[in-house]
């Protein structure tokens, strides 16, 4: 079974350090309940790269987008 990280969503490999979350998932009448199972790294996760062809973000505004405010 291939285990998904919820916080970075890289795969989690064999060996590595890992939480399980449980959450309900329905109860039942009976009093049984069936649980639905995530995983977390416990350690920090690690930013993905972003791809070759993708222009990094730097967060600062820039003026030639040429995008304002309209004005009425």
């Amino acid at each position: 079974m291939t285990m998904i990280c919820e916080r970075c969503y890289a795969p989690i490999g064999e060996g590595e350090s890992l939480v399980r979350l449980a959450h309900i998932d329905q109860a039942h009448q009976d009093g049984s309940v069936d649980w639905v199972y995530a995983y977390v790294h416990l350690t920090a996760c690690v930013t993905p790269r972003p791809a070759a062809h993708e222009r990094p973000d730097t967060g600062e505004w820039d003026a030639a987008r040429g995008i304002r405010g309209l004005r009425r």
